[in-house]
């Protein structure tokens, strides 16, 4: 998930070799990497002059580094990673209504697009990934939560989210029933654990 910088604040990020940094804020802002060489003393080289509503996603570092997000007065957002992308764009989420109408695993890559549908032509039991698996598919922190709606569009059967084989807690009314539609919190509470809970 992506790290707020507050307002007229500064943040310094640790890129591993491959990361990118995404940022962005409704008021410019500025990214510096910390750069040099043995015989050249270090300092921090502007690298983006980031603008109002705008979204900056780097080259990838190849060797990692060292980069700084300083930002103005609306404060920013910034994201680390191979595919670093910051969700709080102008308060918008990217979504991709994905389907799982019988019995069957419930992805990460579903539950991320955050709208999961089902025809429930029968009972779907939806089996979330296990812990590991969801915390490898995301970079998240502990504490740090996403949200995910089911919507059921049968008319007789529920689709009931299920935890996986480990790592995975689900509380709350667990089945969507037909004709209806249900909303999801995953909270990181651990290293490879999560509880789902409806909400």
């Amino acid at each position: 998930m992506s790290e707020l910088i507050f307002p007229n604040g500064t943040k310094e990020f640790a890129l591993a070799a491959g990361d990118k940094i995404s940022v962005f804020s409704k008021s410019p802002y500025k990214v510096y990497q910390w750069a040099g060489s043995a015989n050249i003393p270090y300092t921090w080289d502007l690298i983006k002059t980031g603008v109002e509503n705008e979204l900056y996603v780097s080259a990838a570092f190849a060797a990692g580094g060292t980069v700084k997000v300083e930002a103005g007065p609306a404060g920013a957002y910034a994201q680390v990673g191979t595919e670093a992308s910051v969700l709080e764009v102008k308060n918008l989420r990217k979504t991709a209504v994905g389907t799982l109408n019988a019995t069957g695993i419930l992805t990460t890559a579903l539950i991320l697009g955050g709208v999961v549908t089902s025809t429930t032509a029968a009972a779907v039991t939806a089996t979330t990934d296990t812990g590991a698996e969801i915390d490898a598919a995301i970079e998240i922190a502990i504490g740090e939560s996403f949200d995910f709606s089911v919507v059921n569009t049968g008319s007789t059967n529920a689709i009931t989210v299920t935890a996986g084989a480990s790592g995975v807690t689900v509380v709350g009314l667990a089945g969507v029933a037909a004709n209806t539609s249900g909303t999801f919190r995953v909270v990181k509470t651990a290293a490879d654990t999560f509880i789902i809970y409806r909400i």
